[in-house]
Order: structure tokens, then sequence, then C-alpha cells
């Protein structure tokens, strides 16, 4: 459990929280309809900034994404008096897809491109934190994911404040790959509503400063516990059970902590399957009678941003004693028993659980609350390495023993899924980051995990790179106006932890799963990841490790499955 010290929304409704909140106490939407966005053909409904905004926010010598994070980290380390300089404190992002509109099809020598860990190190820099940050990928509960892991990071002892961004950038890049999946309204979306038609993309950052110190405002909120996991079923069709965010919220609610909530913070995509998904996830967790709201059509899906925006709009709203009502909202179209907040409601509870899912079929569940829960100390838990496994473009190794093999390089990856692994997966569909990833943990975990529950398998997955590979063969797909075929079969694999929903869905892997990026190998971070989440999740077995690809032929995987003690 950490406490929130500030917080800061930059977005088309505002630069700052307050601004944000007021605009959307008014009921105004960052949406716009566009016939053509960003260069993609079609017509369009999407959250975006102005061009005087763009313009305003904008820093010499930094991407657009990178500009989002300056602006909002700084205005949230001000309100919080935070010392980025300190050795105690730790900057986090969570994004989906980071800087990509700086890939480009232009000459490398002229490309901004940076891969995510390595352009948080640049803003990092730039604010003047002494420590390396973390970037969380885990599509559209990046956001919550980075919070989780660094109020685990705090409760380990590690750092004493952690300043959490979620942010994502509008690009041509997913607006074309979303657009290829018919998963877009041209209109302003409809969570829940008969009439739903798909979501709005929009853009922003948003910023949590955490901390275990008390501040002089005892009017504080905190993050009070949080679950995240995975449906093992599909890498993007969610689980129509609702199974997995289902499991997240009964792992954290207890009968006394529902009793406190003012509502649920949905998800709320607008999407058909999304949100019906959620809503049966809702109803048998035992959440079906109270009120459940989403601000998405004040913003469009802002992905990486989304669990962090939309929880600190909500502290707002209850602060303020009234449950923010879902925009557009008039006719129920799920068979989940649920109640859609409408109109503002008020409230005089403090506390709200927020609910997320994403492609890779991940969860996460968190409840925020403004009045303390202080929970013992995560203790770390003893393991043993049970698996060890290096492969290279040259050779295969497991447990340290040399593997006869013929190919060498990006073949090598498919001589080895056809010799020990061929299966019904989709590998040769997958770019080579994946293909690399799927192999490594499927030869550790092949005949090693029939003891442990599936609900007790978690994966921890770091990269430098990450999808670079697919990302280029996307906007390849579509940087031509006359030859315009994005496809998403392509586009699903532009995500780097999609992979981890295909290694769950073999291995069937229900307990958590996540990606970091980081700027440079660092072996005592992932160590440090390692422990804080073995020590709040106690897994019994854990698949973790280091999966990078630079090329065809410049790829590692060095990766161990651990078995908890």
């Amino acid at each position: 459990m950490t406490r929130i010290l500030s917080t800061n929304i930059t977005s088309p409704l505002g630069l700052t929280t307050e601004e944000n909140y007021a605009a959307v106490r008014r009921g105004e939407s960052s949406l716009k309809q566009m016939d053509g966005c960003l260069g993609v053909p079609g017509h369009f409904c999407v959250g975006i900034f102005s061009d005087a905004q763009r313009a305003a926010l904008q820093q010499e010598g930094f991407s657009w994404f990178e500009s989002l994070v300056l602006h909002s980290v700084k205005d949230a380390m001000a309100r919080g008096a935070v010392d980025p300089s300190s050795p105690r404190t730790l900057l986090v992002l969570g994004t989906s897809t980071a800087g990509i509109e700086e890939l480009g099809d232009v000459p490398e020598k002229d490309r901004n491109y940076l891969a995510p860990g390595v352009a948080a190190k640049k803003v990092a820099d730039a604010l003047g934190f002494a420590n390396d940050p973390l970037t969380v990928s885990n599509a559209c509960i990046s956001g919550g994911t980075a919070q989780m892991l660094a109020d685990r990071l705090i409760a380990s002892g590690e750092y004493d404040t952690a300043v959490v961004c979620g942010v994502d950038a509008l690009s041509a890049f997913v607006l074309a790959g979303f657009d290829s999946f018919k998963a877009l309204s041209p209109v302003p979306c409809k969570p829940f509503d008969i009439e739903r038609l798909g979501l709005n993309i929009g853009e922003c950052a948003a910023t949590v400063v955490l901390s275990d110190k008390a501040g002089k405002d005892t009017d504080a909120w905190y993050i009070i516990d949080g679950c995240l996991n995975n449906d093992a079923y599909h890498v993007s069709a969610p689980i129509p059970s609702g199974d997995g965010v289902c499991r997240a919220i009964k792992k954290i609610l207890t009968p006394e902590r529902k009793a406190t909530l003012a509502c649920v913070a949905a998800h709320g995509t607008a999407t058909m399957f999304n949100d019906q998904m959620e809503s049966k996830a809702i109803e048998n967790a035992g959440l079906g009678d109270i009120l459940t709201t989403t601000v998405k059509p004040h913003y469009g899906h802002s992905f990486g941003a989304s669990g962090i925006v939309e929880s600190i709009i909500m502290m707002c709203a209850l602060d303020d004693g009234v449950i923010p009502p879902t925009p557009g909202f008039e006719e129920i179209g799920v068979s989940g028993k649920i109640k859609v907040c409408s109109q503002p409601e008020p409230t005089d509870k403090k506390a709200f659980i927020k609910l997320q899912s994403g492609f890779g079929g991940c969860n996460g569940a968190m409840i925020y609350a403004k009045t303390p829960a202080p929970a013992p100390a995560p203790e770390k838990v003893p393991y043993e390495v049970a698996r060890r496994l290096r492969l290279t473009p040259e050779a295969l190794w497991l447990d340290d023993q040399a593997v006869p093999l013929e190919a060498r390089g990006a073949a090598l990856v498919t001589e080895i899924f056809k010799k020990f692994l061929a299966d019904g997966s989709r590998f040769f569909k997958m770019d080579l980051y994946s293909r690399l990833a799927y192999v490594g943990t499927s030869l550790l975990a092949k005949d090693a995990l029939e003891a442990c529950d599936p609900e007790d398998r978690a994966m921890v997955i770091f990269t430098e790179n990450g999808s670079v590979l697919a990302d280029r063969k996307h906007l390849s797909t579509f940087s031509n106006p006359e030859e315009f075929f994005p496809s998403p079969a392509v586009f699903i694999n532009t995500l780097p932890n999609v992979v981890l929903g295909e290694i769950a869905v073999k291995n069937d892997i229900k307990g958590e799963t996540t990606l970091v990026l980081l700027p440079r190998r660092d072996e005592a971070a992932m160590h440090r990841i390692v422990e804080a989440t073995t020590a709040a999740t106690k897994p019994s077995a854990l698949l973790c490790g280091w999966v990078d690809c630079a090329g065809e032929d410049s790829f590692v995987a060095d990766l161990k499955l651990m078995k908890i003690l």
C-alpha cells in the first residue's frame, strides 16, 4: 500500500489534473470526428491534441511521446516536492507503443525513434533522475501494471518514492492497426450501450507520485491492493466468461472492502467483446449491485495512460462527492447484470476498484481508497532455479548443455520449434522476437509445470528492443498510400507483450504476465523486480529472463524457470 502524493493529467482537455477534472464535470470531451487522420484514410473519431496544444507542449530535441512525459512528470513532481536525484526515487513509465510515431519510413540516420526503455532513459536524464527508469509495456493495462510494480518496489524497501507516468500518443501506426481490426467507432464511443460500435483512440499522459512517507496533506489517496493475471485464452480476444478479470477482483476484494466502494471504474472500451466480458466479470465477482462507470467517452482509449488518467479522475470525483456518469449510455447492451451510471450520483464513499484488460490476455484490478489499510511488509520468498536456457544465433544450451542443431540465425529458432515443440500455435505468424520468447519459455516449461496450479504460474520478461522488427513490418504495410494494406495479423505482434499471451495459452499460465523494457540489460534491476514480484504474488513457478532481438542474426534469450520453495 502506497500513498499518492501528487498527480498530473496532460490531455487535450487540459494540462493539469484540475483543468481535466473541471472539463469532465462540464461534460466536455476531447473526441473529434475527422475524415482522415494522420494520413490514414477513413472516417475516425479520436481524442487528439490541437495543433496549438501540440506546439506548446513539443520540446526541442524530444519526440512527441517524450514531450508528453516531460510535461506530465515535471508538473506532478513539482506538486509532490520530489527529488529525482535521490537514489531512493524511481521513474516508471507505462506505455503500449511509446514513441512509435518516430520509427518512420526514413533512413536510419534520420530517425528519432528510440526503443521505449531507451526513450525513458533520455527523459529520466533530462529530468535529473539518478536511477535508470523502468518501462512497463503490458498493452492496455500498462498504466495499472506500472503502478503495481512501483508499489511493490517501494514495499520491498528499495525506494521511498516512485514517479509513475502512463502515456501513449496517437499515431498513424496505431490508428491503422486498430482500423485493420475493425475495432474503431466513427462516432463517440458508448460503453456498455446496446448501440456501441467500438472504441475511440485517444492520447494523453498521466502521472501519480507514490511514496511510503507521510506528507503534510493527511487527506490523501492510497493504492490499497492490486492483482494481475492472464486469461490464457487468446492473444486478442478476451475470454467470454470474464474469468480473468473476475479472478483478479476476487483476489483483492473482501466483504469489508466491498462495503467501502463507491463504484466500479470499468475498463469500458465500448467494443463488443470487451464490454460483454467485463459485464460478466463484474456480475460474477459480486459487484453487479454497485454502480459501474467509465470516463473513456471523455478521452477515448489512451492505452498505457488509461489506467492512470481514469483513476485520477475518479479520485477527484469522489473527493467532490460524486460518481461521474458514463457519457452516451442510454440502454444496456451487455448480458452481465450490472448497474451503469448514466448521470452524476452523489456519494460519501471514498474508495473504488479500477479494472483493466488488454491484448496478450492480461487483466488487472486495483483498489484505491482515502483510508489507509496497513499491510505487513512483503517477505522475500526462497526459490530454486529448476531449469536454465540460453539461445543465440549460434546455439541452444539447456542447463549449460549444448543441444545438437544444424541451423543458424533465425532458422535455428524454427528448427527448435519443429524438433521440440511443433504444435497448433501461431508460430509461423509471429515475428522473430516472439518466436524467440515462445520457443525459449516453452522449452523450459515443457513437462515442468504439471504440479503447479495454472493460477500459480507467472512470467516476467525483460527486453530492450522488444517488437521493433514487427513494428517495421507493420509500418511497411501502410507507408505507401497507393498500397495501403495494414494487416491485423502483423499489427498484433507490434505489442511486445502479446507473445506473453501466446506463451500463457501454450503453457496454461493464468497468473501474472508482465513485460518490462530496460534501457540496457541490467541484471541487478531484473533481480529486484523478480524478487519484488515473487514476494507480492508468491507464485509456485516463475518463467523469467532476458529476451531481445535486434535483427535476424542478432538475438539472445537468457531464461530460467524458478520454483518457489
